[in-house]
């Protein structure tokens, strides 16, 4: 996805954005689901940080049973607005292969 990034100057703080948050949301994925199957305590997984995640989704994450889900819809949804305001400079079939990985 990061490859996929629109070059363009214009585009720069938009793409910074998108590229931290799709990093910050892929390392939180990674931690919940390493906790999931380790016999490590809670918490023993440290994600980058929180940084560009409002308080009331993180209060839902809390919430759900099955937070990997929820992360991987977040970051679906990242993709499809990075898509529609051109962050991401990638054709839509070839972008549409991201969601089948």
């Amino acid at each position: 996805l990061v490859a996929f990034c629109n070059p363009k100057a214009e585009f720069e703080p938009d793409v910074s954005r998108f590229q931290h948050l799709l990093s910050r949301m892929m390392s939180l994925l990674m931690c919940l689901s390493l906790s999931d199957i380790s016999n490590l305590a809670q918490g023993h997984f440290k994600v980058l940080n929180l940084d560009g995640f409002d308080k009331y989704s993180l209060k839902y994450l809390d919430t759900v049973d099955v937070k990997q889900k929820v992360v991987l819809q977040w970051i679906q949804r990242l993709v499809v607005e990075g898509g529609r305001t051109g962050v991401l400079d990638v054709a839509p079939p070839i972008l549409s292969r991201v969601f089948q990985e």
